[in-house]
């Protein structure tokens, strides 16, 4: 029922990728049931799915966080809104906001499409509701963070697909409309934020399942057209972004049917250029959802071939974590860590440049060090950081957790 939802050239590698493979994880519990569209993000190394839709499309309510180092999950229980399918989410490096989608009781065929916006504490396990979207109420928009402003368009309701784009700022809780986005109208794109820019593309709208690509600069309010993804158009997989790159799994093709295989392509902002990887197993399917934690990717449910899933893999994207696992003797150390604010960098010869970058792969704060040089990062909040040191070309990146 709710299946209903654009150009220039763009280089496409095949890398081998015989050393990385999907491992498949804890399934969601067997009292929580198979879904689509589920909301899910992660903080401080721990997932979290909300809600999503049954295989009717009947919307829910329940809450679950996955602990990655037990392979385990809990229920934590209905979270304090209405029933949500079709919805989306996004994390902070402290807080999860979960919003939109539609209200739908298959039992009575009632449905409400929503503009709601909601913000999850994990310190506290606490929901504050925001203030609504001015705007339409929506399915399946495209949804970023940048600079502690959330970015929601395009998606789809009743009346039918939305190019509309809003920015919504954290700390003073008000929504600002932005400039349109320059495509066709459509609902289900694709979309990350890389280095304060959002991309949002693919997606579909009524006939048309789209291809194009486009970035949005919030500095100057504008859009800027890139290369279309070098294959077929799709629409209504999942995407995330990691150390600088935006990546998307699986979703459907021209032909609104699942994918033969389960694709996850890379894209290179510096180059806009995209790279193929290693598919997940199993075949595409129809609206997964993912998270990010420690460098690996974790892909959940979604409705593939052979029915709607509950199941969760992982894909150990290359980065920090396996650079952790294989520190020599003489390469640099970081201590304290965890931190309450301050570090030091040993076998540091000369100086070395060192960026902060969050979860996503963004720099949020670069400096110079020498060897034991204390360093103050008291002014950062309590979360999960990649720490990033460059000394004449050797480099390592570490996971760095302030409390």
């Amino acid at each position: 029922m709710f299946k209903t939802i654009i150009c220039a050239t763009t280089l496409v590698l095949t890398i081998n990728s015989s050393a990385q493979t999907w491992e498949a994880l804890q399934s969601m519990p067997v009292t929580a049931v198979v879904r689509h569209h589920p909301a899910a993000f992660s903080i401080g190394g721990v997932g979290y799915v909300v809600g999503g839709a049954e295989e009717n499309s009947n919307a829910l309510t329940d809450f679950y966080s996955y602990d990655p180092l037990a392979d385990s999950w809990t229920d934590l229980g209905d979270y304090p809104g209405p029933p949500r399918g079709f919805g989306y989410a996004l994390s902070t490096n402290t807080k999860g906001y979960v919003g939109f989608g539609i209200n739908y009781d298959a039992g009575t065929s009632s449905e409400e499409y929503l503009k709601d916006l909601w913000e999850y504490e994990p310190l506290s396990d606490s929901w504050t509701q925001l203030t609504d979207l001015p705007g339409s109420a929506r399915i399946h928009p495209a949804m970023v963070e940048i600079d502690g402003k959330i970015y929601v368009g395009c998606g789809g309701n009743e009346f039918g697909d939305l190019g509309d784009w809003w920015e919504y700022d954290i700390n003073l809780d008000t929504w600002t409309e932005k400039a349109t986005f320059p495509g066709s109208d459509r609902h289900h794109p694709y979309y990350f934020a890389l280095d304060g820019y959002a991309y949002v593309g693919m997606g579909h709208s009524g006939l048309n399942i789209f291809k194009d690509f486009y970035r949005y600069d919030p500095q100057l309010d504008s859009w800027t057209q890139m290369g279309d993804l070098p294959d077929q158009g799709r629409v209504a997989g999942t995407q995330f972004t990691y150390d600088g790159k935006g990546y998307f799994l699986s979703g459907q093709g021209e032909n609104h049917q699942n994918l033969n295989t389960g694709e996850f392509w890379e894209y290179e902002p510096g180059t806009d250029s995209w790279t193929e990887l290693l598919a997940h197993p199993d075949g595409g399917r129809w609206a997964p959802g993912s998270f990010i934690i420690s460098g690996g990717v974790y892909m959940m449910c979604g409705e593939a071939d052979a029915g709607v899933k509950r199941d969760l893999m992982r894909f150990q994207i290359e980065g920090f974590a396996g650079i952790e696992d294989s520190q020599k003797e003489n390469e640099f150390t970081i201590f304290p860590n965890p931190t309450k604010g301050e570090i030091t960098i040993s076998n540091i010869e000369n100086v070395a440049e060192v960026s902060i970058l969050d979860i996503k792969g963004s720099q949020i704060w670069n400096g110079k060090v020498t060897t034991n040089e204390a360093l103050d990062l008291s002014h950062l909040e309590a979360g999960i950081y990649i720490c990033q040191i460059n000394e004449d070309g050797k480099l390592r990146k570490e996971k760095l957790v302030i409390e």
